[in-house]
């Protein structure tokens, strides 16, 4: 089967401080393996075609403003950089307040 798409399992942190009290868990969405794909085209497939009510953050997607950073694997990376290869897990970056999901509140930063 030449034509067979490969497909990958994405672990992400889910949370919504509204909403059970901020109890966080892990929710795992199946996403077809496209050459080239990054961190941000993988959410994105997700939110455009599996679940709409997964947030992270999106601005530049070239490398520049940095406010796509989260843990990808256990280690912080640019979700807009980071190829992905195979199966992966998305928390969101530590330190900072959790606003929802994968997006936390950078502007202590400044």
């Amino acid at each position: 089967m030449a034509n067979e798409v490969q497909t990958i399992t994405v672990k992400v942190r889910r949370a919504d401080p509204d909403v059970n009290g901020g109890e966080a868990s892990y929710q795992s969405y199946t996403v077809p393996l496209e050459p080239g794909s990054t961190v941000l085209s993988v959410l994105r497939h997700i939110t455009e075609n599996i679940d709409r009510t997964l947030s992270y953050y999106r601005s530049c997607r070239i490398g520049k403003c940095a406010g796509c950073r989260m843990v990808v694997n256990g280690k912080t990376r640019l979700a807009c950089t980071t190829a992905v290869t195979g199966d992966i897990t998305l928390d969101p970056l530590p330190g900072y307040p959790l606003i929802k999901d994968l997006v936390v509140d950078l502007s202590a930063e400044r």
